[in-house]
C-alpha cells in the first residue's frame, strides 16, 4: 500500500489544531524553570474556573484517597504536590483540546483510561528504578498522543488504519508504516515539541515503542516502555524477554524488582476512573 498522505502535509495540519491556553503554556514552561514562581502560577490556575474545577474533581477522586475534600488549587498543591497538580492541569487541558470530531470512531474514553494507567505504572516504576519522578506521570499521560493527532488531522485514513488493525491483528506501527509511510509516535513527538514540553517527554513520545532507536539514552523512555507493556498485560519472564539483556542490564531490571513496586489493582482501577473526571 502506498502512502496516502505526505508527512509534511500532515505537519502543516498541526497548525490547525487549537492552541493551548496561555496558563497551560506557562505550566509546561515550569518543567524547565527551577526558579518558577509556583505561587503566582497557582493563582493563575485558580483564576481559570473551568480548569480548576476539573483538577479539583480529579484530586478528590478515589485515586488519591485524600482524608478530606480539597477545596482549592492551593490546597491541592499543598497536599498532592506541585508536580502532581501540574500533571492534572495538563491532562485536563489536552483532553479538552483534543475533544474530537462528532463523527470520530476513535474511543477517547478508552484511550484516556489507558493513558492514566500507563502514567500510574510509570510513576511507580520511576520510583522503583530510581529515575527522576518529576516527569514520569506526565510522560505516561502523553506517551501516545500521536493517536489523537491522527484522529483530528486525518480522521478517515486513521479510522481505516484502526479497522485494518482490528481485522488483521498486526501491530499498528506496521500498518501505519505501510499505509502512511510513518507512525503516530513521530507525529506525537512533533506536537509535543511544538508545545515546548521538556525534551525527555518528547523522546518518550517518539521512542517508547522502539527504545532501541534512541540516539541518546533517556531512562524515562524505558520506564514508559515497560509501563505500556505492563498495561498491555505483559509481565514476568515474558516482559523481561521483550526488554532484552541490553535494556535489563542498563536499567538493572529484573522481574522481582518490577513486581515489588507495581501499583495494586484497585489503584489502577481508580486510575482508569480518572478519565471520566478529567
Amino acid at each position: 500500500m502506498s502512502p496516502t498522505i505526505d508527512k509534511q502535509e500532515l505537519f502543516s495540519k498541526l497548525h490547525q489544531l487549537p492552541s493551548l491556553p496561555l496558563i497551560v503554556q506557562e505550566v509546561i514552561a515550569s518543567f524547565n524553570d527551577a526558579d518558577m514562581d509556583t505561587t503566582s502560577l497557582t493563582k493563575k490556575i485558580a483564576q481559570d474556573q473551568g480548569l480548576s474545577a476539573k483538577v479539583l474533581r480529579v484530586a478528590n477522586s478515589p485515586f488519591y484517597g485524600l482524608p478530606r475534600k480539597v477545596g482549592s488549587i492551593q490546597e491541592a498543591i499543598t497536599i498532592l504536590g506541585f508536580d502532581c497538580v501540574r500533571s492534572l492541569v495538563l491532562s485536563a487541558s489536552v483532553a479538552k483540546t483534543f475533544a474530537g470530531a462528532p463523527n470520530s470512531t476513535f474511543d477517547r474514553l478508552a484511550y484516556w483510561q489507558r493513558c492514566f494507567r500507563v502514567a500510574t505504572y510509570s510513576k511507580a516504576l520511576a520510583s522503583c528504578l530510581r529515575v527522576d519522578q518529576k516527569m514520569a506521570f506526565t510522560a505516561g499521560m502523553f506517551y501516545d498522543i500521536g493517536l489523537l493527532v491522527l484522529d483530528l488531522c486525518i480522521p478517515e485514513q486513521f479510522a481505516a488504519l484502526l479497522q485494518q488493525q482490528a481485522t488483521s491483528n498486526l501491530p499498528l506501527i506496521e500498518i501505519e508504516q505501510a499505509g502512511l509511510g510513518f507512525g503516530h509516535a513521530e507525529i506525537g513527538a512533533e506536537i509535543i515539541r511544538r508545545w515546548n514540553f521538556p525534551l525527555e517527554i518528547e523522546q518518550v513520545t517518539r521512542y517508547w515503542q522502539q527504545p532501541e532507536l534512541q540516539t541518546t539514552f533517556v531512562p524515562l523512555v524505558c520506564v514508559v516502555h515497560v509501563a505500556a507493556l505492563l498495561e498491555n498485560g505483559v509481565n514476568g519472564d515474558e516482559l523481561v524477554a521483550k526488554l532484552g539483556a541490553t535494556w535489563c542490564g542498563r536499567m538493572q531490571i529484573t522481574w522481582e524488582r518490577i513486581e515489588a513496586c507495581l501499583p495494586p489493582p484497585e489503584q489502577l482501577d481508580a486510575a482508569s476512573s480518572l478519565a471520566k473526571s478529567s
